[in-house]
């Protein structure tokens, strides 16, 4: 038994060892060297301000453009809370239940109506 776990507890110093120890090494990433630009590269730094202001004015008009949109949407919006609005108030200047059944029936049923009142204490 402790032959066993002595060959059990190598092997995992065996291992540990092995594969910390041949481990290959990340390649340093070169320095990027702080020189100024040279009258050579300054034609290909004007071609990247070229297009570094051509992706901008593309990303301008797409905020314009999506502004825009969300303005058409907003005013879409606030048509259709306006016109809920009206609706809701038309249905509030109608009588609703025993006063329009009194506009409605007259006399007829009267008797009835007043008995209701008194019973839900108007």
């Amino acid at each position: 038994m402790k032959k066993f776990l002595t060959g059990i507890i190598g092997v995992v110093i065996g291992l540990a060892f092995s594969t910390s120890t041949f481990v290959q090494a990340r390649p340093d990433t070169p320095a990027i060297p702080a020189v100024p630009a040279t009258p050579a590269q300054g034609k290909g730094m004007t071609e990247k301000k070229e297009k570094a202001e051509e992706r901008t004015e593309r990303e301008r008009e797409k905020a314009e453009k999506n502004a825009e949109k969300e303005n058409e949407k907003a005013a879409k919006r606030a048509e259709k809370e306006k016109e809920k609005a009206e609706r809701h108030a038309k249905k509030s200047a109608k009588k609703h239940g025993l006063d329009r059944a009194d506009e409605v029936a007259g006399e007829h049923g009267k008797q009835g109506r007043e008995n209701a009142r008194e019973k839900q204490g108007r």
